[in-house]
């Protein structure tokens, strides 16, 4: 076996070994060093690699060789294969989605419900399918796979991949609805009523979710519950076809049927859904669908305490919201009208002893994470006793999710820190095992396996990390049983609060896997009015601490997570006491931005890196007056960009080096961030810091990538010398949070073949390092498309090709990116003369270019037209940041102005001003338009985490964007964001179609 997988702890080692020497034929070598890596962090390395095995002997090669371009695509594969042979199937049915996956640069981030009906659109165009029920079933496929990447790589909490799901489910819904109204529409024509005025209108038809789909958290393998309503009785306007006038009950009676036909059916991808219609009135014996006025009248009068019990979690999925609406305002009076006492809890404790019973002669078997007492069923049903007692006083707890109706309990102290904590972290944890219990083999089961191994598998996906003794799925089971045994005690001491606790099972387990808090940190804070209770008595001085920012109240419920988080360890709490500094700058965060929020949640400890205030590199362009001409290398200039310190220590390894700078990268964005959300002077001096980070990241993982292919990165290498250049926003010293970093990798020339193979590998490892997915997460995504001929050129590119490619064979447009190069890695003077080069190449191609102008402009119509851009978008949109880019650009290809690189789009345009190229009112308004575009669209990224497509809908998100924008002086008081970005836009628009002389 090759001495890269001699670390990973393969079960059988002789199958392995057969599996990766058929693989080595297969893969590219470049791929076997990540493949070592992924492997030992797999869960299953058996099984992972015999999938691997198997997708290689299906994927063409085109496939294969595409992997070598795109490793991203291989951790997908190995994530996938490790956790679920169920969703292995998809990448084995359909080879090259892999890449796709990898490709696509928003495959990652969390899709709204206007996302996902964008992407369906697309989809039912691109893959169409005459079969709707296989068109939906595979469209579920795809996009599980991205939650469940999202999920088993760290990159989302249970939360979001729950919301995911349920997102996903409604799409779906509303998108089979459509298509089978549709179709019944040309039958029969449209269902109708006569309004109070005599005119006739719709009949609205919707679907009502309830239990896990309507609390937003659905499972993997949850049944779908579903209620159908309709708004009138009447009758249809007729079809085409004579007698197809029908009763609007028969036409909604057809299309549930037709809804829970195409729905449940089997296709190649499987039943798009489990529908569950027995909560329905009258249950499986009523009919498939009710108007709103009997679903009413049965609620209200015939109505079992239970059936009113699962309309807790009722909301609307598809169709008429409306319809919905009315249909929830009228039966919440009666859901929440239970007396101040346990009545409503008794019909629930009934159904819990008869699913007790069940379990009873079931447990010899298998452990069940859902129905054991104390199990994910009990929490829910204490959970929604307690809704159902205090909802009808206090309208604030009623909430469909779990975990968020227990957040709100805890608010009201109807629950106690202390139960709301165990009942919380319970939750998430069984939630978890079921989880990947159900990713196994796609089946709908809570029950632990049987078999060692699999338990041992089970465990390890779950989260467990491997040890000798005791065995992970022995941790498992032990925790479980504490788990059940706290959740039992709670459940027997809320809902009976008179009576005697029932006696609590000891842990039949080591105590080593669970910390046991000291008392004064064991009913750590879980609210926000809580928070303050808990360090007014802990810490006095943190308290005050808190006190003093103004918090608006959207930013409360993260300051309590976060001091939650920092007490579940006495020694980060304590060391959270000593660095006021640091919690004062975490608490500004907090209240400005809920992606920065999320990181200090998920790592409490990085709140040292806001003390002291962050450090800066030499400016890599010196502030000042610009020479006109000469060197790409301003006076002064550094000679690199330091990796950080750590890179040269021995001991750390590959591995734990990449771990090392995920956690540098990480904890250098959140005090970068922290420091732009209480201050921003000038947003392209924050860009120069962002740039600077970017660019150690960038160095450090050259040399890691070195060091693991035992080639030293430099100079003096002895096998050519490598620069990295910079193009697109790092380029001109404009990165920012979640920027994709455009990278070329340059090598001397002449190169023989084998130098060229060798630095190719170093470029390959230089992208896993920065881009691939650990459970560390990421550093930043890297594109490499801008490199000579895309994706179809080679990786390294020789100094000699790249000048002859732009000399006779680049675009317009690519002469815009290759202005922007700048040396970032690798042998910095080399990197300058490539710049240098390369510049001179450009301005003597395109200067005297006769349609520079029209081609020019051509190009920015297609970026505005041909992607759905929104008017608030601050880049792609007319008179947004690229018409500065392409004004500014053009300007300097026109008249040659050579400038030392890395200088971003103000520098460049005051020295165009300077230079008589450029009119000073012109030059001032494509300035402070930059100025704006660029701050508003970090404001964005900061308060989301993303890259902006205009301004944000989430409300919370778009008061959080306008109180940043308040803060930096964007807009004056009484005015909008929306209204200032419009006048932006108009200015800058004026300016570039006057140097471009566009109409």
């Amino acid at each position: 076996m090759r001495t890269e997988f001699s670390a990973v702890p393969f079960h059988d080692p002789g199958k392995a070994e057969d599996n990766l020497a058929r693989l080595e034929e297969r893969l590219a070598p470049s791929l076997l060093v990540p493949l070592a890596a992924l492997l030992a962090e797999s869960p299953d390395p058996d099984g992972a690699l015999n999938l691997l095995e198997r997708y290689s002997l299906i994927a063409p090669p085109d496939v294969r060789r595409d992997l070598a371009q795109h490793p991203t695509a291989l951790t997908y594969l190995v994530a996938i294969f490790g956790y679920s042979g169920f969703l292995a199937e998809t990448f084995l049915a359909e080879p090259a989605l892999a890449v796709e996956f990898a490709r696509d640069r928003n495959f990652t981030q969390l899709k709204s419900t206007e996302d996902l009906m964008q992407d369906y659109a697309r989809f039912s165009t691109t893959s169409p399918d005459v079969w709707l029920a296989a068109q939906l079933a595979r469209f579920k496929q795809r996009n599980y796979l991205r939650i469940v990447l999202k999920d088993v790589l760290g990159l989302s909490t249970l939360a979001e991949t729950t919301q995911a799901l349920s997102a996903l489910a409604n799409v779906i819904l509303a998108n089979a609805l459509a298509y089978c109204d549709q179709e019944l529409v040309k039958r029969y024509g449209q269902p109708q009523y006569r309004d109070a005025e005599g005119r006739i209108a719709r009949s609205g038809f919707s679907i009502v979710s309830l239990g896990k789909l309507g609390g937003d958290e659905l499972n993997y393998s949850s049944d779908v519950d579903l209620l159908f309503l309709y708004s009138h009785d009447g009758e249809t306007a007729g079809g085409n076809e004579p007698d197809s006038v029908v009763a609007n009950k028969e036409y909604f009676v057809r299309l549930a049927h037709a809804l829970t036909r195409t729905l449940t059916q089997s296709t190649p991808a499987g039943p798009v859904f489990r529908l569950d219609l027995r909560l329905r009135p009258e249950g499986s014996q009523g009919d498939l669908t009710i108007s709103l006025h009997s679903a009413l009248e049965y609620y209200e009068r015939r109505a079992r305490d239970w059936e009113l019990q699962m309309l807790l979690k009722a909301r609307h999925s598809a169709g008429d919201a409306a319809l919905t609406r009315a249909f929830l305002r009228g039966v919440e009076p009666r859901v929440y009208s239970s007396p101040a006492n346990f009545a409503a809890v008794e019909s629930v404790l009934v159904a819990r002893e008869r699913t007790s019973r069940k379990l009873r002669e079931s447990e010899r078997d298998a452990m069940d994470v859902k129905r054991h007492r104390g199990g994910i069923r009990d929490i829910e049903f204490l959970t929604q006793c307690l809704q159902r007692l205090h909802g009808g006083r206090d309208p604030w707890v009623r909430s469909g999710g779990t975990l968020h109706a227990l957040r709100k309990l805890n608010d009201k102290r109807l629950l106690s820190d202390r139960d709301y904590a165990a009942l919380a972290t319970a939750y998430e944890f069984l939630r978890k095992v079921e989880h990947r219990i159900q990713l196994d083999r796609g089946q709908q089961t809570h029950r632990l396996p049987a078999g060692i191994a699999a338990l041992d598998r089970l465990a390890r996906r779950a989260g467990v990390e491997p040890g000798p003794r005791p065995s992970p799925g022995t941790v498992l089971v032990h925790r479980l049983r504490r788990t059940f045994a706290r959740v039992d005690a709670i459940h027997g001491r809320v809902i009976h609060p008179g009576a005697a606790s029932p006696p609590r099972h000891g842990p039949d387990g080591p105590d080593s896997f669970e910390l046991t808090p000291p008392e004064s940190l064991a009913g750590r804070p879980h609210s926000y009015a809580a928070t303050l209770r808990f360090l007014n008595s802990q810490a006095p001085d943190l308290a005050e601490v808190v006190k003093r920012v103004d918090l608006p109240e959207r930013a409360q419920p993260h300051v309590a997570r976060f001091f939650a988080a920092l007490a579940e360890s006495p020694e980060r709490f304590a060391s959270a006491r000593r660095q006021i500094a640091a919690v004062r700058q975490a608490m500004e965060a907090l209240s400005a931005s809920h992606y920065l929020a999320g990181l200090l949640v998920r790592h409490p400890e990085d709140v040292a890196a806001l003390e002291p205030a962050p450090t800066t590199l030499p400016d890599p362009v010196e502030q000042r007056a610009l020479p006109l001409s000469g060197s790409l290398a301003p006076a002064g200039a550094p000679p690199g960009f330091p990796s950080f310190p750590w890179i040269t220590e021995n001991g750390l390894g590959v591995g734990g080096k990449m771990a090392a700078l995920r956690r540098e990268y990480r904890q250098g964005i959140l005090a970068l961030g922290a420091q732009d959300c209480c201050r921003l002077d000038s947003v392209f001096d924050s860009f120069n810091r962002w740039s600077q980070l970017a660019a150690r990241a960038v160095s450090s993982a050259l040399l890691i990538a070195g060091e693991a292919l035992e080639i030293t990165a430099g100079p003096s290498g002895g096998s050519g010398r490598l620069a990295v250049l910079a193009l697109g926003r790092l380029g001109v010293g404009e990165f920012d949070l979640a920027s994709d970093a455009d990278l070329v990798f340059v090598i001397t020339s002449p190169v023989s073949p084998d130098d060229l193979t060798l630095w190719t590998r170093v470029a390959e490892k230089t992208i896993e390092v920065l881009s691939s997915y650990t459970s560390d997460g990421t550093v930043f995504a890297v594109d490499t498309r801008l490199r000579p001929r895309g994706q179809e050129g080679e990786l390294v590119v020789t100094s000699d090709a790249l000048a002859r490619y732009l000399a006779e064979a680049s675009e317009p447009w690519e002469a815009l990116a290759y202005l922007k190069a700048w040396p970032v890695a690798g042998d910095l003077e080399l990197g300058y003369q490539l710049a240098a080069r390369v510049i001179s190449t450009l301005f003597a191609r395109f200067a005297a270019h006769p349609h520079l102008e029209a081609e020019l402009h051509g190009m920015r119509r297609r970026l505005e037209t041909e992607i759905m851009v929104p008017p608030s978008d601050t880049k792609t949109a007319p008179g947004g940041y690229y018409d500065v880019d392409f004004a500014v650009s053009y300007l300097r290809l026109r008249h040659c102005l050579l400038l030392p690189s890395g200088l971003n789009l103000p520098q460049q345009i005051e020295a165009l001003r300077s230079a008589g190229h450029l009119a000073d009112g012109d030059a001032g308004t494509l300035t402070a338009g930059a100025e704006f575009l660029r701050s508003l669209d970090h404001a964005i990224r900061l308060v989301t985490g993303r890259p902006a497509r205009g301004l944000p809908e989430h409300v919370g998100h778009a008061e959080a964007v306008a109180a940043l924008a308040r803060r930096w002086g964007l807009v004056e008081e009484g005015a909008t964001l929306a209204a200032r970005l419009r006048e932006v836009q108009q200015q800058v628009r004026e300016v570039y179609r006057r140097l471009l002389g566009a109409e």
